[in-house]
This record gives structure tokens, sequence and C-alpha cells, in this order.
């Protein structure tokens, strides 16, 4: 296995995953806004957008890597979570820690981008 195409695939794959939420996010943003979304429907659209998010990187991940491909994109989706809970603490501090939420969000993140992996 070669570190430097692990490095960029990976690399690639995370970028991929961070321009398609910010993109996304940036959407709903706007939509949530002009229809006036209840604090749910935001939540299950946020939801949404991580497994969009996380299946495009682990498919970037499987098809950057030609053997195992499951494990690089469960291995970008974990990553990817992990970015974001480090984000979240950074924004919202302990007070706010929801650790079912954050198991959650670690399932959904590492089981999408493992599918996309598979997929790839």
């Amino acid at each position: 296995m070669d570190v430097k195409r692990l490095g960029i695939s990976m690399a690639r794959a995370l970028i991929i995953a961070a321009l398609a939420t910010v993109a996304a996010m940036a959407v709903l943003s706007l939509i949530a806004w002009l229809f006036r979304f209840s604090d749910g429907k935001i939540n299950v659209g946020a939801v949404i957008i991580q497994i969009g998010a996380c299946l495009l990187g682990g498919f970037a991940a499987g098809k950057g890597m030609k053997e195992k491909k499951y494990l690089w994109g469960l291995l970008t989706g974990l990553i990817y979570a992990a970015v974001l809970l480090v984000i979240s603490f950074g924004i919202s501090g302990a007070e706010g820690v929801n650790i079912t939420g954050y198991i959650t969000t670690i399932l959904v993140c590492a089981g999408s981008a493992m599918l996309g992996g598979m997929i790839s």
C-alpha cells in the first residue's frame, strides 16, 4: 500500500465530503429561512446532509483505494464524524454534550461512508 496514495485519497474524500456538506447546508439554510422551517425539519435535513456527504466521501475514498474499499469508506466516515464532533465541542463547549446524539452521528457517518466505499 502506497502511503502517498492513501493520504491523497483520504484527503480528497474528506474535502469532497466537506464541500458537499457546506453547499447542502447553505441550500438548507436558505430554504429553511424562506419557508420558516421548524427545528425538527432542520434537524432532519442536517442528518440527510450528513448521510449524503459521508456517502460521497466514502465513494471517493473507495475509488481512490482499489482494495478493501469498505474499510477506507468507514475510515472516511469516522474521520468526518470526529471533525464534526471537534467543531461541535469548539462551538458549544462541554455544556451542550448529548452523548446519544454524538453516538448516533458517528454511526450514521461511519455506516453511510462505508456504504459509499462498497458501491464505488
